[in-house]
Parts: structure tokens; sequence; C-alpha cells
């Protein structure tokens, strides 16, 4: 997940395996589609997929590849206390409705992962990195991997799920 993403940073998910979707959820039903929310639609190794964050209100996002989000291929921009609730819904686990803010983690173990990376942009500057778990205390610096797809906000490093990476 990615925290402190300030209201006009850019998130971009890349894909570096498999084929797999940046689809907005909601916390209460996260492997569904949210009423106009954004969906990436299928995205093949080396494809991306940007969104503008508006605000720092949560930002839910699954694959919506079958079996992907259940096997806890999610993600969060923002999530504040909300993580574990998020990734536990998905997978049908049950977890407890808070989780450390600080945290990063690969919601629950995949069996089709996905490969990529996913950054962010703020202030017109990007940041493209390989997946890695280092993080780093500068705000709006964020890298997340979830198996092939990664994501990234201007410089942290953390797993997102099976292959999606966002920064």
């Amino acid at each position: 997940h990615l925290e402190n993403v300030a209201a006009g940073d850019t998130v971009t998910f890349t894909v570096a395996g498999g084929s797999h979707t940046a689809t907005q959820s909601t916390l209460e039903n996260p492997c569904d589609h949210a009423p106009g929310g954004f969906d990436s639609e299928q995205m093949t190794s080396g494809q991306t997929f940007q969104i503008t964050v508006n605000d720092t209100n949560p930002i839910w996002v699954y694959c919506e590849t079958t079996g992907h989000c259940r096997s806890g291929m999610v993600f969060a921009v923002n999530p504040g206390t909300q993580l574990a609730q998020f990734q536990a819904a998905a997978t049908g686990d049950t977890a407890p409705s808070t989780s450390s803010a600080g945290s990063t983690s690969s919601a629950g173990s995949t069996s089709q992962a996905p490969s990529g990376s996913a950054s962010s942009t703020a202030g017109g500057s990007s940041s493209h990195s390989s997946a890695s778990a280092s993080a780093s205390s500068t705000p709006n610096a964020g890298r997340m991997t979830v198996g092939d797809v990664s994501a990234s906000v201007m410089g942290l490093a953390a797993a997102l799920f099976g292959g999606l990476l966002a920064l």
C-alpha cells in the first residue's frame, strides 16, 4: 500500500508479467468494481495505467482477473488503519478492523502472482524502480509490488499484489 499520497500525485501501475488489471473498488466490496471507479482493463507485461489522486481519502484497488482478488491481489492508496480489513474482506479471511498505518503487506499468498510496477509522480518528477521491500520516511515516497504489478509514489518501495507495483 502507499501512504501519504497527496492530492495531485499520479500513481502509475506497471505490469511485469501475466495479465492483470488495476480496478477501483470499495472497502466494503474489495473484489467488485466501484460504481464510477477507474478500470485499466486487462494489461500485459510492460503496459502501464495511471491515475491522478484527487484527495487524501483511501483509494481501494484490486486485480479483476479471475481469481486474483480472492487470492489477495489488492492494493490501497492512503488506507490509514483499514488496510487489514480490506485485505481480509478480499480473501474472505477474518481480520481485525484496523491495521498499522505504517505497515506494508502483500495481502495473503497468491498462486497467481502478477509481475509489474507502478509509480507515482509528484511535482512533475517520476520514479521507476524494481520491486523491493524497503521504505522511506520521505512523504509521498513509495513503491509497492504485488505479484507481477507494481506501483509507486516518489521513491518508497514495498510489496504490492502479485505482480502489480504501485509507486
